[in-house]
């Protein structure tokens, strides 16, 4: 009688060939799951273009409109009426992105209206619609406003939705 170590099982056990089974099986699952998320992904973005998802707000313009005109300083108080937290804050900065001097933001009270209005304070009718074309919402209206203080007014409502922001380190 001989004593030994015993040999490891070969490659074409039906262990191993089980083993190469489950592993096939499940790349095939993680496949078909990726290529259902891509689908849902596809159908919701074809809802939204037709306009299926009347909440959601138009993404701003990409042209020169949207800007500040150069070398023009638009003052702007922006005011989250809306009640979400933080939003007059992202809006700041969106629309500091977009050339616009934002002098001063914070809360106002809310009056029930969930739209975004623009006042403007100036005779300037471009501005407003820049601002506008620049959130991609609201409605404008004008305001005199003689302490001068800004030039426009952005009264955030619930409406207007913040761009996705970077996570920065």
């Amino acid at each position: 009688m001989t004593v030994g170590i015993p040999a490891p099982p070969s490659p074409t056990t039906p262990t191993a060939r089980g083993g190469r089974l489950l592993i096939a099986a499940g790349l095939v699952l993680l496949v078909a799951a990726g290529a259902g998320v891509a689908w849902w992904q596809a159908r919701t973005a074809e809802s939204t273009a037709s306009g299926t998802y009347a909440t959601m707000a138009a993404a701003a313009l990409p042209d020169s409109s949207a800007r500040a005109p150069e070398g023009t300083r638009i003052r702007v108080r922006v005011l989250n009426v809306g009640g979400v937290p933080g939003l007059a804050r992202r809006a700041t900065n969106h629309l500091r992105e977009y050339g616009f001097d934002v002098v001063d933001f914070g809360s106002g009270r809310s009056d029930g209206d969930t739209r975004t209005r623009i006042s403007n304070h100036t005779s300037h009718a471009d501005w407003p619609i820049r601002v506008q074309r620049a959130l991609g919402v609201g409605v404008i209206g004008t305001d005199p406003d003689t302490s001068r203080y800004g030039d426009l007014t952005v009264y955030l409502g619930r409406d207007w939705r913040p761009p996705t922001e970077t996570l920065r380190p």
